[in-house]
């Protein structure tokens, strides 16, 4: 499979976007972060999600605030089904209750770790239609550091397509 640090768009299909929102959305009404998976493979400059996956995952509240967190019996699940279908993560995508920035928690707990691969928060806990550009996105550098994509590139960078 080719590498995502070459990647310079990432086709992602009005299905994959509406899947993992739908799930946000739903979490959210309860007052909890969501996670969902863009899951597909990259050729050349290109990655092309093939689909979204909701992976298990433990939704917490506390009186520090609230999170979502992937278990390791679940991961490991998620990467042998990876594995058995030829794909990979391409973008992991979570809601935050308020703001959509890429906290120290986002930063340290994330699923997708390939250089290159893209990290979305969507605010308000997905209250709203998906729109990109309230969007925030990150992506993972070689140091292993989430870099904001300013708002006009993201749109550049991810083409939604029917």
């Amino acid at each position: 499979m080719a590498r995502l640090a070459g990647v310079e768009r990432f086709r992602v299909p009005r299905q994959a976007i509406a899947d993992v929102h739908e799930h946000l959305a739903a979490v959210g009404q309860s007052g909890y972060e969501g996670l969902g998976l863009w899951v597909g493979k990259a050729t050349g400059e290109t990655a092309t999600v093939e689909r979204a996956l909701i992976p298990q995952q433990h939704l917490i509240r506390s009186a520090s605030g609230v999170g979502v967190h992937m278990g390791g019996d679940e991961l490991h699940r998620l990467n042998v089904w990876l594995f058995e279908h030829d794909l990979r993560i391409l973008a992991q995508i979570h809601s935050h209750p308020t703001d959509a920035y890429h906290s120290q928690t986002d930063d340290e707990n994330a699923v997708a770790t390939a250089i290159g691969s893209l990290s979305l928060v969507v605010p308000d806990f997905a209250r709203r239609p998906f729109d990109l550009s309230s969007t925030a996105v990150y992506r993972l550098n070689a140091a292993g550091s989430w870099l904001e994509v300013p708002p006009q590139n993201a749109c550049r960078l991810i083409e939604i397509v029917d």
